[in-house]
C-alpha cells in the first residue's frame, strides 16, 4: 500500500486542543473522492495514541495527566478527518494509476473500486477481483488482499523474513517443496535427497503391498459370500479339511514381505541417523517460537538459514525452553529437540531450492508460526551470503550502520517478529506500534506500572520475567547468550521509531 497508517495529526486537525476548533473545513463530497467510512476501532486507536502520546509529554514536562475522553460530536470529527484523508490518497493513486496509461482514456473507478483501492488494492489488480482470484496482489510485495465467499476480506500480511507471498488466513506460507508440479506423488513434498527417495520408496512399497491385499481380500470376500451362501437343500461339504501349498504359500509370501519391509526400513533409519563423517555443522537452538542457527564461524542468523548445494548438512540442536521437533519434510528429516541436550539430523542438500522447516510438536501458543526458511545456493553464493551474514551490522565503509537501522534487522534476525507486531496488534507478545512513552501496567489494578522508555526496553530484553505486562505471562525465552550492546541500542531506536504508529484500542 502506497499510504501509511493515520497518524496522529487527523486527531489534531479534528480539533482537539483546548476548545474544540477544527483545522480545516471539511472535505466536499465533490472534492474528494468516496471512500470507506473509518471503523470505530481506527478511532478508538486514534483517541488512544493521541492520549498515550498528551500523557508521555505532560510527565517529561513533570506535570500530570487525565486520559481525555471524547464526546460523540468530536468522534464525529475524528471519524470525518479520517475519512477525508483515505478519499485523498485514494484519488492520488488512482491519478498515479491513469498517468501511466500512455495515452488510453482514464478509467472511471466506481465506489466499490474505490473502496478496495481503500482496502489496499493496486488499482491495475481491480480486474483481478472480476476474475475470482483468491489471492489479489496489492501495491505492496507483502501483502495481498484475500477474497473469501466472494467478497474481499482484510489485507493479509506475510511475514518479511520469509520472502514469499503472504497466505490466505489459517495456511501455512508457499514452499517449492509444495509446489504440485515438482512433487513425486499427491501423498508427499519434492524428494530433496536421495535419502529422501528411499523414504519415499519405502513409504510406496508398503502402500501398494497394502492396496492389494486389501483389494484381494475384499474381492475374495465378496465371491466366497456369494459362492458358499447358505441354500435350501443344499448341505454344507464337511469333507474340507486342509490345503498344504496354499498354506505354506500364505505363510511363506507375507513373512517375505514382511521381510523386505524390515530390511527396507532398518536400512534406510541408519542413512537417515548416521552423518558422514565430512558434514559439516550448523549448531540450531529452538525457542518458543522460532529457530536460531550458529555457523561454526560464529554466525548467527534467526529464521532463516543458508547451505551450500550438494553438501551433507549435520544440524546439532538443542531447546532453550520446551519440547520442540525439527522437521524437513522435503529430506524426510525428523527429530525432537530436548531442552539441556543435544539431538542430530542430517541431510544432504542437493540440487539449490528453497524449503521450509517446521516444527512438527506442539510448543504453545505459537506453534503453528514456528518455521524457518531453508535456501540451498551454490557454494559462491553461499560464501558471499556468510560474508555477509557475519558482518551484518556493518556498512560497506567499516562502521557499524545507524541503530535504527540495526534495530529493524534486529527485530526480524532474532525472532521478535514472532511474537510483537508493528502494525498495532496484539498476539502472543504485546505489540511494539505506539509502545515507547506508553504507561506499561503490571497487574490487573495498574498499581504496579511504568513508562516505557530506555531502561524499560532494556530491561524487557535482558531480562524479560521481570516486568510481565498484564495479562501476558512468561512466553518470552531469555536470551542464551545475551544480545550485544549494539542490537540492544538498535531495538530501543527501533520501537521509538514506532512510537506514532496506531494501536488497536485493544492492544496491550
Amino acid at each position: 500500500m502506497k499510504f501509511g497508517a493515520l497518524s496522529l495529526s487527523l486527531v489534531l486537525a479534528a480539533g482537539i486542543a483546548g476548545g474544540v476548533t477544527l483545522a480545516a473545513e471539511p472535505t466536499s463530497s465533490e472534492a474528494a473522492a468516496p471512500a470507506p467510512a473509518a471503523p470505530a476501532q481506527d478511532v478508538d486507536a486514534l483517541i488512544a495514541q493521541y492520549n498515550s502520546k498528551a500523557r508521555a509529554q505532560a510527565l517529561e514536562a513533570g506535570e500530570s495527566y487525565t486520559y481525555r475522553e471524547f464526546s460523540n460530536e468530536e468522534r464525529g470529527w475524528i471519524r470525518e478527518g479520517a475519512e477525508a484523508k483515505r478519499a485523498a490518497a485514494v484519488d492520488g493513486l488512482i491519478a498515479e494509476y491513469n498517468a501511466g496509461l500512455s495515452g488510453m482514456p482514464a478509467r472511471v473507478f466506481t465506489d466499490e473500486e474505490k473502496f478496495w483501492i481503500a482496502m489496499a488494492l493496486d488499482p491495475a489488480e481491480v480486474e483481478s477481483v472480476y476474475e475470482g482470484h483468491t489471492a489479489i496482489p496489492t501495491g505492496n510485495p507483502n501483502k495481498v488482499l484475500y477474497m473469501e465467499a466472494g467478497e474481499l476480506q482484510k489485507p493479509i500480511e506475510s511475514d518479511p523474513q520469509y520472502g514469499t507471498p503472504p497466505a490466505a488466513q489459517n495456511t501455512a506460507p508457499l514452499a517449492e517443496e509444495l509446489d504440485p508440479a515438482l512433487r513425486p506423488s499427491l501423498w508427499v513434498p519434492v524428494a530433496a535427497s536421495e535419502t529422501a527417495e528411499e523414504v519415499d520408496a519405502m513409504f510406496n512399497f508398503i502402500m501398494y503391498i497394502n492396496y492389494f491385499f486389501a483389494a484381494l481380500i475384499a474381492v475374495l470376500m465378496v465371491v466366497f459370500c456369494v459362492k458358499y451362501r447358505r441354500r435350501p437343500g443344499v448341505r454344507a461339504d464337511q469333507s474340507i479339511t486342509h490345503n498344504t501349498p496354499l498354506e505354506i504359500f500364505w505363510s511363506v509370501v507375507p513373512t517375505i514381505l514382511v521381510a523386505i519391509m524390515f530390511w527396507g526400513g532398518y536400512k534406510t533409519f541408519l542413512d537417515l541417523r548416521t552423518s558422514p563423517p565430512d558434514a559439516m555443522q550448523i549448531y540450531v537452538k529452538a525457542r518458543q517460537w522460532g529457530w536460531d542457527f550458529t555457523y561454526q564461524n560464529g554466525v548467527e542468523t534467526a529464521g532463516e538459514f543458508h547451505v551450500p548445494a550438494n553438501t551433507p548438512i549435520e544440524m546439532v540442536m538443542t531447546s532453550n525452553d520446551v519440547l520442540h521437533s525439527f522437521h524437513l519434510p522435503a529430506f524426510r528429516q525428523k527429530s525432537d529437540v530436548l531442552p539441556n541436550r543435544y539431538t542430530k539430523v542430517w541431510f544432504d542438500s542437493g540440487e539449490p531450492r528453497t524449503y521450509r522447516v517446521y516444527c512438527s510438536e506442539y510448543c504453545g501458543t505459537g506453534h503453528s508460526n514456528m518455521y524457518s526458511k531453508l535456501v540451498v545456493e551454490p557454494r559462491e553464493d553461499y560464501e558471499a551470503w556468510l560474508k555477509k551474514e557475519g558482518n551484518w551490522m556493518v556498512g560497506p565503509d567499516g562502521e557499524y550502520k545507524e541503530p535504527l537501522e540495526i534495530g529493524k534487522l534486529t527485530y526480524v534476525r532474532r525472532g521478535c517478529n514472532a511474537c510483537h507486531s508493528i502494525d498495532g496488534k496484539h498476539g502472543t507478545g504485546p505489540t511494539f506500534a505506539g509502545l515507547w512513552g506508553l504507561e506499561r501496567r503490571f497487574d490487573a489494578a495498574g498499581d504496579n506500572k511504568r513508562i516505557a522508555d530506555e531502561d524499560y526496553i532494556r530491561q524487557s530484553i535482558t531480562d524479560p520475567h521481570s516486568q510481565l505486562v498484564y495479562p501476558y505471562g512468561k512466553n518470552m525465552s531469555i536470551y542464551d547468550p545475551m544480545l550485544p550492546e549494539p542490537q540492544i541500542i538498535g531495538m530501543i531506536e527501533y520501537i521509538k521509531s514506532l512510537a506514532d504508529v496506531p494501536r488497536d484500542a485493544d492492544a496491550w
